[in-house]
C-alpha cells in the first residue's frame, strides 16, 4: 500500500470514530489500541507467510540428528508486545528418538505458549523495580497487554536464576586463573546487610533474613580537609551482587566478583566497611593485603551515645563530642579510647554502657581508623556506596510493607535487581532468550 492509499485508509476509519471524541487522550488511546490491534494482525500473517520456509517432507530432527517426518500444520500462540498472536507452522515427529519439533519455532526462538523474550524482558525489568502486583497493572497502562503479577514474578525469577549461572561462571573463571588484562590501579569494595522478612510454616514466626549485598567500584574527587565540610568524592563505574546466605558462602562471591574486577593486582585495593565482624573476616580471608577503613560515620556514630551518658548539660556534650571527633579526624585513636575510657560505668552492664561499647569499638578496629593518612593518600573513607546499594536492593525492593518472601524468590529478585544495576541487563536478556531456545 502506497502513502496516499493509506492515508485514504486512516480517513476512512477516522471517520467511523469521530463520533463523540471529547479529548486528545481518548483519540490516543483509541490509535494505540487500532495500532496494536494491527501490528498483532501483521506480525501472525509475516510468521505464516515465513512457515513457507520451514516445510518440506523430512526435516532433520534436533534430538538425534536422523530424519523427522512431516505432520501436518499446527496452530500456536504467542503472547507478544502486540498482544495474542496465533499463527500455524508444520510439526515434524522423527520416528527414532520419538522427538516432535517445529523448525520454524526452534529456528527464529518462538516461545509458544509463553512470553516472548521482548515482553519477558520487560517485565522482569518492571518486576526489579516495584511489587508485581503493581508491575502488572502499569505494564497494561503502557502497553495495553495485560501480564498477570504471577507471570511477572516468574519472568524476574528466571532473570535472577540466569544471574546465579553469570556468576558461577565468574566463579569458575576466577577458579581458573583468569583475570583481567589491565588491573586497576585503585578499587574500592565495600559489604553490608539489609533484612527482608521471609515465609515460615503457618503458625510460626516470619523469620527476618540478611540480604548480603557487595559493590566493587571506583571514585573520584578528593576527602574533605574537615569532616563538616563538603565531601565530593563520587564513585563510579560500580557493580553490586548480593545472596541471601551464610557468610561463608558469600564469601565465594565477594572473592570471584573482586577478581573479576582485577581486585587481585589492584596496586590499591581499599575495603570500607562498618564494624560487623563478618565483612572483616571475609576480607582477611580472600584479600588479606587489602586496605581496611572503618566508614567515617559509622565510628562517628558511637561518640555521641558517650557523650549523652558522661554529661547531661548539653554545651559539655558537644564540646566533648567535637574534641573527641577531631581527634578521631586524625587518626589520634588514642585520645578517642582515653576519652571514651574515662566515662565508663562499672554499675551498668557492658550492653549498657555506652563508653565501653566505644573502647571495645575503637580498640577492635584501631588499625582501620587512621583517617588523617587515608585523606592525605586520597582515599574515600565513607561507605555511602553500599548503603545505597543495601537501600536500592534490600530495602526499596524487598523490604515492602507487608511482603513476606518465599526464600528462593527473594534471592532471585535481589540478584536480578543488583544485575540490573550493574548494567547486565541486555547479558541476561539474551542468556534467557538463548536458554529459552534450546529448552
Amino acid at each position: 500500500m502506497n502513502l496516499i492509499g493509506f492515508k485514504e485508509m486512516v480517513r476512512n476509519e477516522i471517520e467511523d470514530h469521530d463520533q463523540g471524541v471529547t479529548s486528545l487522550s481518548q483519540m490516543e488511546r483509541e490509535i494505540r489500541a487500532s495500532l496494536k490491534a494491527l501490528g498483532a494482525v501483521w506480525l501472525g500473517e509475516w510468521l505464516s507467510m515465513l512457515s513457507r520456509h520451514y516445510t518440506a517432507p523430512e526435516w532433520e530432527c534436533c534430538e538425534c540428528g536422523e530424519l523427522a517426518r512431516y505432520e501436518r500444520s499446527r496452530e500456536g500462540t504467542l503472547y507478544t508486545m502486540l498482544g495474542k498472536v496465533s499463527y500455524k507452522r508444520a510439526v515434524y515427529v522423527c520416528e527414532t528418538c520419538g522427538h516432535r519439533h517445529y523448525p520454524m519455532d526452534e529456528a527464529l526462538g518462538l516461545r509458544p505458549n509463553a512470553m516472548s523474550a521482548e515482553v519477558e524482558r520487560l517485565v522482569a525489568q518492571l518486576g526489579v523495580h516495584m511489587p508485581f502486583a503493581q508491575a502488572s497493572t502499569l505494564f497494561e497502562e503502557l502497553t495495553l497487554v495485560s501480564v498477570s503479577d504471577q507471570s511477572i514474578d516468574k519472568a524476574t525469577q528466571a532473570y535472577g536464576e540466569a544471574a546465579c549461572e553469570l556468576e558461577q561462571e565468574q566463579l569458575d573463571a576466577a577458579q581458573s586463573g583468569q583475570k583481567p588484562d589491565v588491573p586497576p590501579l585503585r578499587l574500592y569494595g565495600s559489604m553490608d546487610g539489609g533484612r527482608v522478612r521471609t515465609r515460615a510454616p503457618k503458625g510460626q514466626e516470619q523469620p527476618w533474613r540478611e540480604v548480603k549485598t557487595g559493590a566493587w567500584y571506583q571514585a573520584r574527587g578528593v576527602p574533605p580537609t574537615q569532616p563538616d565540610d563538603e565531601w565530593t568524592i563520587q564513585a563510579h563505574d560500580i557493580s553490586y551482587y548480593a545472596d541471601i546466605c551464610p557468610a561463608e558462602k558469600f564469601g565465594d562471591l565477594f572473592w570471584s566478583s573482586g577478581v573479576a574486577r582485577g581486585a587481585e593486582d589492584a596496586l590499591e585495593l581499599i575495603i570500607v566497611g562498618d564494624g560487623a565482624q563478618w565483612i572483616w573476616e571475609l576480607v582477611d580471608l580472600h584479600f588479606p593485603d587489602a586496605i581496611q577503613i572503618i566508614d567515617w560515620f559509622h565510628a562517628c556514630e558511637y561518640l555521641m551515645p558517650v557523650a549523652k551518658q558522661a554529661f547531661d548539660d548539653k554545651t559539655q556534650q558537644q564540646k566533648w563530642l567535637n574534641t573527641t571527633r577531631d581527634a578521631l579526624w586524625q587518626g589520634d585513636l588514642e585520645t578517642v579510647i582515653k576519652a571514651c575510657a574515662e566515662h565508663v560505668q562499672l554499675d551498668l552492664p557492658r550492653k549498657e554502657d555506652a563508653a565501653q561499647q566505644a573502647v571495645t569499638y575503637y580498640m577492635n578496629n584501631r588499625h582501620r581508623m587512621n583517617y588523617a593518612h587515608y585523606r592525605k593518600q586520597g582515599y574515600q573513607i565513607g561507605s555511602g556506596t553500599i548503603e545505597s546499594a543495601v537501600k536500592q536492593i534490600a530495602s526499596q525492593r524487598l523490604k515492602v510493607s507487608g511482603a513476606r518472601w518465599n526464600l528462593d524468590s527473594a534471592r532471585s529478585v535481589a540478584k536480578a535487581r543488583a544485575a540490573y544495576l550493574s548494567d547486565q541487563w541486555r547479558d541476561l536478556a539474551q542468556r534467557c532468550e538463548y536458554l529459552s531456545n534450546i529448552a
